[in-house]
């Protein structure tokens, strides 16, 4: 990520040497933990989490009970080997489901979270395009990138587009 930002400010520096762009930093982190809304889709986030966790807690608990009993019936004899396969079998179905279970809540958590930050992201995005333009910037970069966030936020209609040349210079050869 280090490499891409490296390459990317480089790209830059000819055009912002020859005064023809112009580019701000911004910190997304610090913006959102401005709004005041922020702490309660936080709130609202948290709530559902531990929600979904009690949830799958509880089918976990149980699975824990079912196995513990049959143990201790196959240490005390009760069962022979048919029922002790057949009740293996019933046990790893019941893991596999926990399994499933859990992938869900994970995909149900992300979708949630997703539901909730998006009109705040939205929100954001507007505020610094119109911050952007008011000052005349051709880009915003997040100066906090590094841990998988996108380098750039913001590209003005006035930014130089150098996607053509690149092809044409790759085709070239």
């Amino acid at each position: 990520m280090k490499k891409l930002q490296l390459l990317f400010l480089l790209l830059l520096l000819p055009a912002l040497a020859a005064g023809q762009l112009s580019v701000g930093v911004m910190s997304p982190d610090q913006v959102l933990d401005s709004l005041p809304e922020t702490a309660e889709v936080q709130s609202d986030l948290e709530q559902y989490v531990q929600e979904r966790e009690q949830r799958f807690q509880d089918r976990y608990q149980s699975w824990i009970e079912e196995v513990t009993a049959f143990s201790e019936q196959v240490e005390a004899g009760e069962l022979n080997e048919e029922q002790q396969a057949e009740e293996e079998e019933r046990l790893s179905e019941m893991e596999q489901e926990l399994n499933n279970l859990q992938n869900r809540i994970q995909n149900q958590i992300r979708q949630r979270q997703n539901e909730l930050f998006s009109p705040l992201l939205t929100k954001v995005e507007a505020a610094m395009e119109t911050v952007a333009d008011e000052m005349g910037l051709n880009y915003v970069i997040n100066k906090q990138s590094g841990n998988g966030e996108p380098i750039v936020y913001y590209i003005s209609d006035r930014g130089v587009d150098i996607t053509d040349r690149v092809i044409e210079q790759l085709t070239q050869n």
